[in-house]
């Protein structure tokens, strides 16, 4: 198999958009896998249209924000994450810090809603059919999110599971077409989102994944300087990313190969793509998962919303077994990227390490 991957430094300036309508065209469809392998290989971030969530089911989600937010502080604390030993629930303003600085945000975590399997060492049953031991620490990650109370805030939980489920069907669909730009078996990955998908086999079937969903305010400061909304980092959460950003305020920032910050301002009726840390390491560094920020609104700007939904994978899923499902061809293209900076080399190496195989 032949990957292009032929770039120009001009090709870094922007982040490109792509039109999924083309998946349903047979003269179009060519033209769309082009584009994503260029997007795949050379920027690490993208928009994508006519992506198939409904427009009703964004609005519903949308619309609550401002309430959800405005909720009184006893309610809101009430959800703390430090209630959570899944780190589901909410995060008060500047609680959390990037690179040593408060991030000027607000925040409730969600995730597909599951039952708790994590057991104690000490007695019980610790593992299911499939012979899994869930006295393992990560198995605490899965569980059940913190709701609002329904008089709160009437119709939520609903509008918040329906935009899970769309976006999770989008990912799945937005899966298939790199498994085509890869030039792997469309559904060659299946069994990592769909149990069962390919195998009866219950040692084989792995469990069904978690996926994660932030709802994030940037609430405006009182400077009219740009503060650290969140500072730069790349996603370690999950395989994919899929942003929605809220209204026409700006402040998401990409950092591109030329080590230059590029803005991704809110383009209706798109969702932003980009691509976790698990996903670099089992390309072996091929695609990036391309270091981004967001800088807060200023006094004289609006609230800035937005929500991320992080596709996720079996927990007890390794690097190198996600690596064993993607061509050498795919996986040597880092060796022929003469953008790729030896600070980067060294950090892809750094996932190639087994003592971080685990996801």
């Amino acid at each position: 198999m032949t990957v292009s991957t032929a770039a120009t430094r001009e090709d870094f300036a922007s982040l490109p958009i792509l039109d999924l309508a083309g998946a349903d065209s047979p003269t179009e469809r060519g033209v769309l896998l082009r584009q994503l392998r260029s997007a795949l290989f050379n920027v690490g971030f993208l928009y994508i249209a006519n992506h198939g969530v409904p427009t009703s089911v964004i609005s519903s989600l949308t619309a609550k924000l401002p309430a959800l937010f405005d909720l009184p502080n006893d309610v809101k604390n009430g959800l703390s994450k430090l209630n959570s030993p899944h780190f589901l629930g909410y995060s008060g303003f500047a609680e959390e810090t990037t690179l040593g600085k408060q991030d000027l945000r607000e925040q409730f975590d969600y995730a597909t809603e599951l039952p708790v399997v994590f057991r104690e060492q000490k007695g019980g049953d610790r593992s299911d059919r499939s012979g899994r031991d869930f006295t393992k620490p990560y198995w605490r990650l899965r569980g059940p999110n913190q709701w609002p109370a329904e008089d709160m805030l009437p119709g939520f939980r609903q509008a918040l599971t329906d935009y899970h489920d769309a976006v999770q069907s989008l990912s799945y669909r937005f899966v298939h077409l790199i498994e085509e730009a890869f030039g792997i078996p469309v559904g060659t990955f299946d069994d990592f989102f769909l149990p069962g998908a390919h195998s009866a086999d219950v040692a084989a079937v792995r469990m069904p994944p978690q996926h994660r969903i932030k709802l994030i305010k940037y609430p405006p400061s009182s400077s009219e300087h740009r503060g650290q909304g969140v500072g730069a980092h790349k996603d370690s959460s999950g395989w994919l990313t899929f942003l929605y950003q809220v209204g026409d305020e700006q402040g998401l920032e990409v950092l591109n190969r030329n080590g230059e910050w590029i803005a991704a301002p809110p383009i209706a009726g798109t969702f932003v793509v980009n691509f976790g840390n698990a996903f670099e390491a089992a390309t072996e560094g091929a695609v990036k998962a391309t270091v981004h920020r967001v800088l807060a609104p200023t006094s004289t700007s609006n609230p800035r919303y937005s929500i991320p939904f992080f596709q996720g994978l079996p927990l007890d899923l390794t690097v190198s077994e996600i690596r064993s499902y993607i061509p050498r061809a795919v996986r040597s293209l880092r060796k022929q990227d003469e953008y790729t900076t030896n600070t980067n080399a060294d950090n892809v190496s750094a996932f190639l390490d087994p003592r971080w195989d685990s996801l």
